[in-house]
């Protein structure tokens, strides 16, 4: 048997002592998406205060401070108290916990820090928390973006080619804005409170952000009530510079909280065809400007790459040196009256060999930077091969010399 001091000793070390398991567990916000709350969402926002207490020091007292100042305080027999600067935000009296705040109506007002204070009669604890109000539903965020050329004929204008001159070259040298090829993009914000942080450029769906900025003369105008609105008009973005699998599109946060918001325009069939349209690589080579290129059956896209007119078919290219000139290979063989016919189909990795005689047959990918480039001059005979073209030409060049003498 235990001896009646014993079991004394064990009770008390088990039993919890008065006035001292008063435990603040944090204030935390319900509702809503994040830390914040927002004007118009139609979410009901409580920011609650929990604390942990023993079963014989009862909480006498919950007051919330904001700013260091009382603002609203619930007793243990009797109703809530509300300061004159909460009356009609918050519910006076709540059907339940009506220690924490019940949110009525969103204001840029209740912005701010508070500070929940737990009281017993014999320990008192507090915690804070920094709220903020997000205003950006007033009105619904607007993006376009449209094809140039769809814009003119819509309005009736005569669609002209624009063209601009480098400078230091030849004024023959223009390059023409196909206006295809050029989308025009219009962006706004609501009237956003705090200030936001904008970023436009391209996105991504893999990464579901804006991952590359893009100038495009964004403006940012406060308004009186301090709230902020970004927008740009009728910005001009060449369909090449935007990557396959991007759109235009911007982000919206704010910063200090998690508020985020992508904005892009509806899709739309004519400007992702634009985007996304692979086809075949250019056959406009730097390092062979002469190279005649013939394409049959395809088109250019916005991207310069080559794009059967049938989908489902070939593009086919005819490469040949023009007249009075001849083609000169890498390894540095020579071949006079030189040409080529190529092949591509839409989602081919490249061109390839081909041969329009008899039964078409598509053949090996070939290098574009294997191609010959076009050298000026009078050549009778093809010379291909390393020794023979160096003996052939010497023997040339001996029957020139002798001539003349």
């Amino acid at each position: 048997m235990v001896a009646p001091a014993l079991l004394l000793c064990l009770l008390a070390t088990l039993s919890p002592s008065p006035g001292v398991a008063l435990d603040m567990e944090g204030v935390n916000l319900k509702g809503g998406s994040g830390e914040y709350i927002e004007v118009g969402s139609g979410a009901s926002y409580i920011l609650s205060c929990d604390y942990r207490t023993a079963y014989d020091d009862a909480v006498l007292q919950v007051r919330w401070l904001k700013f260091g100042h009382p603002v609203y305080s619930w007793n243990l027999n009797g109703n809530p108290s509300v300061s004159d600067s909460l009356l009609g935000l918050v519910n006076a009296s709540p059907e339940t916990e009506p220690h924490s705040l019940h949110f009525v109506s969103i204001q840029y007002s209740l912005a701010g820090n508070y500070t929940c204070e737990v009281s017993t009669a014999s320990n008192s604890v507090q915690d804070t928390y920094s709220l903020y109000v997000v205003d950006a539903s007033s009105f619904p965020y607007e993006t376009r973006v449209q094809v140039l050329s769809t814009i003119n004929n819509s309005s009736g204008a005569i669609i002209e080619n624009k063209y601009e001159v480098e400078t230091g070259m030849a004024e023959d040298n223009i390059v023409f804005e196909d206006a295809d090829c050029i989308l025009v993009w219009s962006f706004s914000t609501p009237a956003i409170f705090p200030r936001p942080n904008v970023t436009c450029g391209y996105y991504s769906f893999d990464y579901d952000d804006v991952i590359r900025r893009l100038p495009a003369g964004l403006t940012m105008h406060k308004f009186p009530n301090g709230s902020w609105q970004a927008s740009f008009d009728s910005t001009h973005v060449e369909v090449a510079s935007i990557p396959r699998n991007h759109r235009l599109g911007c982000s919206v946060r704010i910063p200090g909280i998690s508020y985020r918001k992508i904005i892009k325009a509806d899709d739309d069939f004519l400007v992702d065809t634009y985007i996304d349209s692979a086809g075949c690589p250019s056959l406009n080579l730097d390092h062979t400007p002469d190279l005649a290129v013939e394409i049959q059956d395809a088109t250019y896209t916005c991207r310069n790459n080559v794009l059967p007119n049938d989908r489902g078919g070939t593009a086919v290219a005819r490469l040949s040196c023009p007249e009075g000139h001849a083609a000169v290979f890498p390894d540095g063989s020579i071949e006079v009256g030189w040409d080529m016919e190529l092949s591509c189909q839409e989602n081919d990795m490249g061109w390839r060999t081909f041969s329009s005689k008899d039964q078409p047959v598509l053949g090996k990918l070939i290098d574009l930077q294997e191609l010959p480039y076009c050298k000026p001059g009078v050549f009778n005979i093809a010379i291909r091969g390393g020794a023979d073209s160096f003996l052939i030409s010497s023997t040339l060049l001996l029957l020139v010399i002798i001539f003349k003498l």
